[in-house]
This record gives C-alpha cells, structure tokens and sequence, in this order.
C-alpha cells in the first residue's frame, strides 16, 4: 500500500522543449541545412528596380512637362520682345524727338555688348555662359571673317531703323516678307546653293505680293522703301556671309553677342560719328536726359531680341522660328491698324496675303529639299 501511495503522488514527467524555430533539430553526423535566400534577395532587387524605373518615368515626364513650360515661355518672349523694341524704337525717333537712327544702332548694340561681358566675366564658371569657340577667335580670324559679319548686322540694323522715320509699322512688316527673296539671289549668286524651280515660284508669289503691297500703300515714300529693302539686302548678306565665312559655325547666343555684335558696334560707331554727330545740339543732350527711362527700355528689349531670337531655336526649330516671325509681323500689322490708327488698303491687304502665302510656300519646299 506504500508502494502505491508513493506511484500516486509521483510528479507527471515534464514536457519537451518545443523545437527552436530558428535551428531545427538533425541527427548527429548529418550535415547542416542551409536556408536559400535568394528568392527573397531576388524579389527585393526586383523591387528596387521598380522604384528605380518608377522615378525615372516621374523624371522624365517632369523634364517633359518643364520643356513644354519653358517652349511656352520662350515663344511668348519671342512674340513679344520683337514688336516692343519696334514700337519703343520708333516712339524714340518719332516722338520723343530723337530722329538719330544711327546713334540709337550704337547705342542698342553697346548696350548688349556691355550687358553680355559683364555677364561672362561676372560668372565665369557658369556652363551656359562659356565661350566655346573662344580657342579658334584669333585676331586674324576676327578681322577676316567676324568684322565683315558685323559689318553687314550693324547695316541691317541702321536701315531698318531708319526707314521708321518715313513709313508706317505695317507697310514695314509687309516689306519684310520680301527677304527670302534676297537670300535666294544671294546664296545663288555666291555659289552656295542652287534654288530649285519651286523655291523660284515661291520667289516670285513674294515679288508679286509685295508689289502690290507698295501699290496699295498710302503713305509710300520711296526713300522709306529704299531704306527697307536696303536692310533686307544687308540682312541676305549677313546670313550668306554667315553660312560661307564661318562655314556653319554655331555661335550660341553668348558667343553671338560676345563676337559679332562689337564689330557691328564698331561699323555703327564709325557712320554715327561722320553724319550725326556733328550735327547734335545741346538739345540732344536734354531730350535724352529727359527722357533716359525709355532709352534703357529700348537697350533691356535690344538685349531680350538678341537673346530670345537664338534661344527660341533650341526649343523648337530654324523653320519655326520663321514662321512665329510671320506670323508676329501679321500680328503687329493687325495691331498698329486696329489700336494705332494706321490704315491699310484692300489691294495693300491682298498683297500682303500673297506674300505670305508665297512665304510659307517657300519654306515648304526649302525644308522638303
């Protein structure tokens, strides 16, 4: 009965340790399981590059959409800048009682001379603003191919902006649409380029819109007109002498305002200093004075032109860039008319429809070619 009672009270055996989850048991003298983690590694690697990808399209859709604001922006400068200078230009030599085109060339053209050097040298370790082709500027080279360049600019400008002393804005736009004309004879006439037979049809639309355009103009003053087509003729130059002297050099718009835009000052300087000069008065000197805030208004637009028209191509194309010309020309003729008082004929109108149709014919097919 002793025996039975100490059975009866004896403590039930203890259970056994659960196995460890992280060392399962083996047998002794069996080799050790090694856990495979690559599926897991793989399918973190996978993730990574998700994100990876996932950042790059954000990225990318974001540069897109920056490119599309900044496209806006600059074709907006570009339609604006243009016809403000035009109309601040013409307000300064008609209005203000400043009628010294040459002198207002020079001024504009130091203006951006001084304006972009300061900027190069202000920042010298800014990309965008480095001269690229700075190594191959010798002086020879700058005297030989730079200063004929300038030469011509520096004409464009100066005829151009006198021949506002004796027309209107809108018989000026009209003119302009004259100029493929010019840079057709011209490239054929250097042996540079060879037009083709729609491209001559396209030249002749143009000719004969812009005939009728100065038949139609009231206000016609040959003078005036001869000035006008003296530009387009220098601004032809400029371009043939531009695609043969530099041999399709890019200049970007730093380049551009660094090199050629001093020896068209230099060529200006020389003209205003023998036929306006010597005829200022003290006068002069107090319209200016009186007058200085719309002076630096016309050199701050004078830098915006010079700058926007050679960015305006990086953010769209050369043939873009002459068709928002046209089409700001149209523009600014709409607008003198509609809020200047100009006036333009019907036979005036259709001319300038003709020539834009010529126009936009040969850019057709010079960009086919």
């Amino acid at each position: 009965s002793l025996s039975l009672r100490s059975a009866s009270f004896r403590s039930p055996p203890l259970p056994a340790p659960p196995p460890c989850p992280e060392k399962e048991q083996r047998m002794p003298g069996a080799p050790e399981k090694i856990i495979d983690l690559s599926d897991d590694v793989d399918l973190e690697k996978t993730k990574i590059a998700s994100e990876k990808a996932s950042a790059s399209e954000k990225a990318a859709e974001q540069e897109k959409t920056n490119s599309l604001v900044m496209g806006f922006v600059v074709v907006a400068g570009f339609m604006f800048f243009g016809p403000a200078l035009i109309m601040t230009n013409k307000t300064i030599l008609n209005s203000v009682g400043f009628p010294y085109p040459m002198t207002m060339t020079f001024y504009t053209s130091l203006f951006c001379t001084v304006t972009m050097w300061s900027i190069v040298k202000l920042f010298p370790n800014n990309d965008k603003l480095k001269l690229e082709h700075a190594d191959m500027i010798t002086r020879d080279f700058y005297m030989k191919n730079i200063m004929p360049i300038g030469f011509f600019q520096g004409a464009t400008i100066v005829c151009g902006m006198s021949s506002y002393l004796y027309l209107t804005v809108s018989f000026l736009q009209m003119l302009k649409a004259s100029n493929p004309v010019m840079i057709v004879i011209f490239l054929r006439l250097f042996g540079i380029q060879s037009p083709t037979k729609q491209v001559i049809g396209s030249v002749c639309v143009i000719c004969l819109g812009t005939a009728l355009s100065g038949y139609g103009e009231i206000n016609f003053d040959m003078i005036g007109v001869t000035l006008m087509l003296s530009a387009q003729v220098a601004e032809a130059l400029r371009l043939v002498m531009t695609q043969k002297l530099l041999q399709n050099l890019k200049f970007n718009v730093v380049e551009t305002l660094c090199y050629i835009t001093p020896a068209a000052t230099f060529w200006v300087f020389l003209a205003a200093l023998v036929t306006e000069w010597p005829t200022f008065k003290t006068a002069t000197l107090e319209v200016v004075r009186g007058n200085w805030q719309i002076f630096l208004v016309s050199g701050m637009l004078a830098v915006g032109v010079n700058g926007i028209n050679s960015t305006v191509i990086k953010f769209t194309s050369s043939l873009m860039v002459k068709l928002l010309s046209t089409a700001r020309a149209a523009l600014l003729v709409v607008f003198n008319v509609m809020l200047m008082g100009e006036s333009v004929t019907a036979i005036q109108g259709l001319g300038y429809a003709i020539s834009l149709g010529g126009f936009f014919m040969y850019n057709h097919y010079r960009n086919k070619k």
